[in-house]
């Protein structure tokens, strides 16, 4: 059975580069104050996968789906200011909510700290690599998009977006991860 994943069409492939148009989507968000993408993305699965298994105010289980998203932000949850250094960041880790929902039939989260989210239709730039990502490598993967788009002279709006397709078990050499941006 395959996991489901949000639905895009490719308008422009380039190697490991595509320019995709993603329909809208449902997305269940949790911000974490962390130092790196893998150490945000480790404490807010627990969170979300809670959300998903149960922890709702149906208390069902809602299939899982792919990707996990993370995303470096600058937004202050509304419901709490917070202080952003430089040598810190907040990240907003991210699953995608099954096709099969919408915004009345989803169940709401009995947790607060869960969003659930819109995400409407969008054009993004994305590179898809193997392994693992430690941010080194992603920062690597965000410079060679970002060339890219510079080439093609295309402008991208907003922080990237690590998209991480597989479980954490699964070895590093076979994972499927993209990184994305915005573009207008």
């Amino acid at each position: 059975m395959a996991i489901e994943t949000p639905n895009y069409k490719v308008i422009k492939k380039s190697g490991r580069i595509e320019i995709r148009e993603y329909e809208p989507y449902l997305k269940a968000s949790v911000y974490v104050d962390s130092d790196s993408y893998n150490s945000a993305g480790s404490y807010a699965f627990s969170v979300l996968a809670d959300y998903i298994f149960g922890n709702n105010t149906k208390s069902g289980k809602i299939p899982m789906t792919a990707p996990v998203d993370t995303q470096m932000s600058e937004q202050i949850p509304m419901t709490a200011p917070v202080d952003t250094t430089k040598s810190k960041g907040q990240y907003k880790v991210s699953f995608t909510m099954p096709s099969s929902y919408s915004l009345k039939t989803l169940p709401k989260p009995n947790n607060n700290d869960v969003i659930i989210e819109q995400v409407p239709k969008r054009k993004m730039a994305t590179i898809i690599f193997s392994g693992y990502t430690p941010d080194e490598k992603v920062n690597k993967k965000l410079a060679e998009l970002n060339n890219w788009l510079e080439v093609h002279k295309l402008k991208a709006s907003g922080e990237p977006i690590l998209s991480r397709f597989d479980s954490p078990i699964k070895p590093g050499f076979i994972r499927h991860n993209e990184l994305s941006l915005k573009i207008s």
